[in-house]
């Protein structure tokens, strides 16, 4: 049964502090997503529009703009008549999908990389590694979530160095990310990511497109078991 989190008596949302207004739409995007990404508004709870601008101390609009944004993302589903509720964790059928279609794409995504990446590209990339060695300070959405978006940024990134705009285009339809790090609080972000990130930029760097392939699907590869426990764990939906 779906829980209608904005009326409950411990409700998450209160009690914060007004949003200021030139960034009201923004503040409120990463306030409701935090929730969203850490669960503690749980899969299925509803969002009521009107509960949400009472408990933030809002207006409706910005609550209407950023639930449109997590629609998006896919965070929250949205039905006729029913309004907005938070979108079920990844079941087991759509993670192997989902993983199947990245070992698909992203190797060869690597490989072609590989040849077309310009020393421009290569620099930002090392950057965004290097930023993301930063140490993550706790285990819950606002503390890895520049760690996550750095993490989407760099296989985007390698997306865009293949030249193939609709790489980037298919790999953003996917969300991986979003969808994945909504599991990362139950197994926490490890050094072995950042390591396979820097051995699929090393071959990239030295124009080795089979070398890349291969780092970047033993990459997902790991991914895909470190995640596999967290899935297992909320019972693969």
């Amino acid at each position: 049964m779906a829980h209608t989190v904005t009326t409950a008596s411990e409700s998450p949302w209160r009690g914060m502090d007004s949003p200021r207004r030139l960034v009201l739409a923004d503040e409120i995007y990463e306030i409701l997503k935090s929730k969203l990404m850490d669960s503690i508004v749980e899969p299925g709870s509803r969002l009521s529009i009107d509960g949400l601008s009472r408990d933030l101390k809002v207006s409706p609009t910005p609550i209407r703009e950023a639930l449109a944004r997590l629609e998006s993302d896919g965070l929250v589903t949205k039905r006729a008549h029913h309004g907005y509720t938070a979108a079920p964790l990844i079941d087991a059928r759509t993670f192997d999908e989902l993983f199947r279609m990245r070992l698909l794409l992203e190797p060869a995504c690597a490989a072609w990389a590989a040849q077309t990446a310009s020393a421009d590209q290569v620099a930002d990339m090392k950057k965004l590694i290097a930023e993301m060695g930063e140490p993550v300070p706790g285990d819950d959405y606002e503390s890895y979530k520049a760690f996550a978006a750095r993490d989407a940024a760099f296989h985007l990134a390698l997306a865009a160095a293949t030249g193939v705009g609709l790489m980037v285009e298919t790999l953003e339809r996917l969300r991986p990310h979003t969808q994945l790090y909504r599991l990362y609080h139950a197994v926490g972000i490890t050094d072995d990511a950042l390591r396979e990130h820097e051995r699929v930029l090393t071959a990239v760097t030295q124009r080795d497109e089979a070398g890349a392939a291969q780092a970047m699907h033993a990459h997902l590869s790991a991914s895909r078991a470190r995640l596999a426990g967290a899935l297992d764990a909320n019972g693969g939906q």
